[in-house]
């Protein structure tokens, strides 16, 4: 059963419900869409604000909206992390152009923006009394100031409670103990490869905790807009308005004609490959889930129906392909290999500048190594096929490969 918290769906002019609110009606036909004009100023990659349209919804929803698995209930909760070089995309200004929406809506609860894992535990515990469900948000600029405070146990606890079992408990030696009944935990941060490389433990990379996060890679800002303008604030309007109607709606999703069929087939083409980098299996696993939870997303910026159609399924798909193609690059100094960070910034570099000379390669990068230390991270980059070394008139050039 498909209901608007606040009362049934009505034409016209918004009316009084019994609880106290409006009951409203949609003005825009596709809240994504809309969201998408919203943010045309903004340099940052067209993907990045893709999944923040998308993390917003999800905050909005909260626990609202779900799908019936069987074994298990599926909430469209989602841990997205924007990750790219430091202050060249926008990541922060991204983060931000959501959350404007966001704090127009009621019962949204935002979190810290630093937090422990004890501190975000009592956050969670406190949101949930006397409400049917403890539902946070995260909004964080730098991921590592969710998870250097309380690290590997914040990451432990972050994994736990992104599946929202309907309670969680916690016992504490002096504080006794803390309780979250229905939680839903969102969460959009920013990040760069080399704090994923640093920061995060490598063995929790393509494991339980990473798999979850849908980390959305970008290098280079889609334009150059140095005067940007403001949104037109009648679609800011809009957008809060139509971000507010979704944020009532309550229900279960169910499939359309031929959309089970649909998922069944991207189902076993999931289960029939595994992934080249052995860093996104975690991901890949588990991409099946994500690809639901992005349907739910996406059937619901659009209709009050939640029903998932095979569209919503396709589009997912095909979004999800998109964002995998390129996750490696978040992980591309994860490993063992000490000098994997500074490898990876000379391969970019020389792939955005089309070669370096020998010389030029030296001056730039010197801070990372003597000339012998340089040479091996040279020889390892051509031994991946990464840049190639020639001669062109006498002078060494490393260019891509």
């Amino acid at each position: 059963m498909v209901k608007v918290v606040s009362g049934s769906q009505q034409s016209g002019e918004d009316v009084s419900s019994s609880d106290g609110k409006e009951s409203t009606t949609r003005v825009l036909s596709n809240w994504l869409l809309a969201y998408n004009e919203y943010t045309r100023e903004s340099e940052s990659p067209e993907q990045f604000h893709l999944w923040t349209g998308l993390s917003v919804l999800s905050s909005a929803v909260r626990r609202n909206v779900y799908l019936n698995q069987g074994i298990y209930i599926l909430f469209p909760n989602m841990f997205v992390i924007l990750t790219g070089p430091p202050g060249r995309v926008g990541k922060s200004t991204t983060i931000r152009l959501g959350r404007k929406l966001l704090l127009g809506v009621d019962d949204i609860i935002f979190g810290p923006d630093s937090v422990t894992r004890e501190e975000l535990i009592r956050v969670m515990s406190k949101s949930g009394h006397n409400r049917r469900q403890s539902a946070i948000t995260l909004h964080s600029t730098e991921l590592s100031s969710l998870i250097d405070p309380s690290g590997v146990k914040m990451i432990q606890f972050l994994t736990t409670v992104y599946d929202g079992d309907y309670k969680f408990e916690h016992a504490t030696k002096h504080s006794g103990r803390d309780r979250i009944d229905n939680p839903v935990l969102n969460i959009l941060a920013g990040t760069t490869p080399s704090w994923i490389a640093e920061g995060l433990p490598a063995d929790v990379v393509g494991h339980g905790f990473t798999a979850r996060i849908v980390f959305i890679y970008g290098s280079e800002p889609r334009y150059l807009k140095p005067f940007p303008k403001e949104p037109p604030p009648g679609l800011v309007k809009d957008l809060i308005h139509d971000l507010d109607h979704i944020s009532r709606i309550e229900g279960c999703f169910e499939g359309e004609p031929g959309a089970r069929d649909s998922y069944e087939e991207m189902y076993g083409d999931l289960a029939g490959n595994i992934p080249d980098d052995y860093r996104l299996e975690g991901f890949h696993n588990r991409k099946k889930t994500h690809i639901l939870k992005l349907a739910m997303l996406l059937s619901i910026a659009e209709n009050d129906d939640l029903i998932i159609r095979q569209v919503d399924l396709d589009t997912a798909w095909e979004i999800l392909l998109t964002v995998e193609k390129d996750m490696g690059k978040t992980f591309s100094a994860v490993g063992k290999y000490e000098h994997a960070n500074y490898l990876q910034i000379i391969i970019t570099h020389v792939r955005k500048e089309g070669g370096l000379t020998a010389e030029a390669l030296h001056n730039k990068f010197y801070a990372m190594g003597d000339i012998q230390e340089l040479g091996k991270m040279l020889l390892m980059g051509i031994q991946m096929g990464a840049i190639k070394r020639v001669k062109e008139d006498g002078v060494t050039w490393y260019r891509p490969a």
